[in-house]
């Protein structure tokens, strides 16, 4: 078994910082290029997340990192009783379809960049990032302290994004609809320690946003945000043993060192 000791992180509210703006920088330099070049491919919006996919694929492939930050097992390894916790986000995507009334017309091609793109590169990016790697650098703070936290920038990053000329009540939405979806992501994760369907909902979820045949009404958007705010509240109740939200200073050691082992373990 690694020393797991060795895998603290000296400045985690630092490297928490370089990696949302690591990430802000990447995604607009990606944007700026893809329109000064005027290229109008379909990756064309997301050629900022290339360079970051390619640098996590690379640190987690080393010494198998990649156990640590969540990415042991898989989701044919989940239970009958995980995929329950999960099911949720099934519903959620079920809801996106039939808002947007099915897809709109596109050749196969669009559709098969769409959901490549979503799926290797944002859904796997920023579920690494936040879901994996934040959420790992901060469990010796607390676990609920650290899915707070997580979340928080989760919804600062799609508040920069919402930055464009849109109403404030589109944009206080959609950083609302991040910031419990990051609640939610976390806590699963938290819970199950595996971030594959995490990955899956991600790409998922955007796909079904970019290719659809109409914009979704907020009515639907409300509705999400209402399975999203229970589904948080049950599993903060449920889960209530294992999500800590003491003081970071009142915090032992105990609940790192427990999902240290198991990680480890696995």
């Amino acid at each position: 078994m690694e020393n797991l000791n060795e895998l603290k992180w000296k400045r985690p509210y630092l490297t928490i910082v370089l990696i949302e703006l690591a990430l802000i920088v990447f995604i607009a330099g990606g944007s700026a290029y893809a329109s000064i070049a005027e290229w109008t491919h379909p990756l064309a919006p997301f050629l900022g997340f290339i360079p970051i996919a390619v640098f996590l694929i690379c640190f987690f492939s080393v010494k198998k990192r990649g156990r640590q930050y969540f990415f042991s097992g898989g989701l044919t390894k989940l239970t009958a009783r995980q995929w329950l916790d999960f099911a949720p986000l099934l519903l959620i995507l079920a809801v996106l379809l039939i808002a947007n009334r099915g897809f709109e017309a596109a050749p196969f091609s669009f559709f098969a960049y769409m959901l490549l793109s979503q799926l290797l590169l944002v859904g796997f990016v920023e579920e690494s990032l936040f879901r994996g790697i934040m959420l790992r650098v901060l469990l010796s703070k607390g676990t609920g302290f650290t899915v707070i936290v997580s979340s928080f920038f989760f919804g600062v990053t799609h508040a920069l994004q919402a930055l464009g000329g849109q109403s404030a009540e589109d944009t206080l939405l959609q950083v609302a609809y991040a910031f419990l979806l990051g609640l939610l992501l976390a806590l699963l994760v938290v819970k199950h320690r595996t971030i594959w369907p995490g990955i899956v909902f991600h790409g998922l979820h955007n796909f079904l946003n970019f290719t659809g045949h109409t914009p979704a009404t907020h009515l639907y958007d409300y509705f999400v945000l209402l399975i999203l705010a229970v589904c948080v509240v049950y599993h903060l109740i449920t889960g209530r043993k294992s999500i800590s939200f003491k003081k970071p200073e009142a915090v032992s050691s105990s609940d790192a060192n427990r999902m240290h082992t198991q990680l480890a373990a696995e």
